[in-house]
């Protein structure tokens, strides 16, 4: 498959805001990015390949500089760990694509409400809520997390489950 950007990039570790959270990543770099319309997106998402495997993300902006993060799951698919150098192919995919759940998709087909409140929200809002109902391993969580999406739509809770009213 064709994909008309890429470089090869070392794995680090970065340390993100006052928790320390540490995410594992790559950092884009400055030549690449300067062939990307980061302006007009600058959490621009992309579809492509790491070291041969899939992957879908977005280049999370930071001090000027843009990375990719490498899921623990992703790094152990291509036997590569922190240091190890990957290479990244990549083109630009649709800014505004959401992949909906088939459950949630049934539900927002039986709850025309439901249905205008999910189309009015922006792709990435609409990226979070599919993803809480596609995380899901059960079933039974799969349908609780459909109703904490109505809720959220509804304005009635955030998207960590806190009351709004």
């Amino acid at each position: 498959m064709y994909f008309p950007h890429s470089f090869t990039a070392e794995v680090v570790h970065h340390d993100v805001g006052s928790e320390r959270y540490r995410y594992t990543v790559i950092f884009v770099p400055h030549e690449v990015k300067a062939d990307l319309p980061l302006d007009q997106y600058p959490k621009l998402r992309i579809t492509g390949e790491v070291d041969d495997h899939p992957i879908e993300a977005a280049l999370t902006p930071v001090r000027g500089e843009h990375y990719i993060l490498l899921s623990k799951k992703l790094l152990a698919a291509i036997g590569k760990r922190l240091g190890d150098a990957v290479e990244l192919r990549f083109r630009i995919a649709d800014q505004d694509a959401v992949e909906v759940p088939e459950r949630l998709a049934e539900a927002l087909a039986r709850d025309p409400g439901m249905r205008a409140l999910w189309e009015a929200a922006t792709p990435g809002k609409q990226r979070a809520l599919a993803y809480m109902v596609a995380s899901a391993k059960r079933a039974e969580t799969r349908d609780e997390r459909i109703a904490k999406v109505a809720a959220v739509l509804r304005g009635e809770i955030d998207l960590n489950g806190r009351p709004l009213t």
